[in-house]
């Protein structure tokens, strides 16, 4: 099986955006037994779904109008699938930006209102 977050095209995130996250984290994790690990990042701290080993998703720390999940699918590049995307209707929600250890991304709603993330992840370290 492919690593999702190495593969373009391929939905590799979901964070939920909600306005009670500590509500949202009890209720996923009692439901459905999704591991939680709060991780410090630069101005807030992040916590990250884990589904077994494997880590699928967050809640971030940040307020929203109206709860919810958001997509994130992987691309090759960010920065030029974020113009391919404006060309073909598409408003730019967040410009593309980087975020230290984890990659480029960019969020935009697309010509018939479905809002997805675009990101492309920094290369792993080696071991």
């Amino acid at each position: 099986m492919s690593n999702p977050m190495q593969t373009h095209g391929a939905f590799s995130w979901m964070e939920l955006h909600s306005g009670d996250g500590a509500k949202a984290k009890e209720f996923y994790s009692s439901l459905l037994g999704w591991g939680l690990e709060d991780m410090e990042m630069p101005g807030m701290t992040y916590t990250v779904i884990a589904n077994g080993d494997d880590k699928i998703g967050g809640f971030p720390p940040m307020a929203a109008d109206a709860p919810r999940w958001l997509p994130y699918v992987t691309v090759d590049d960010v920065d030029s699938r974020v113009e391919k995307a404006r060309a073909l209707g598409a408003t730019i929600a967040a410009e593309p930006m980087s975020v230290p250890g984890v990659g480029r991304m960019a969020t935009l709603i697309d010509p018939v209102g479905g809002v997805v993330a675009l990101n492309t992840y920094e290369a792993p370290a080696e071991s």
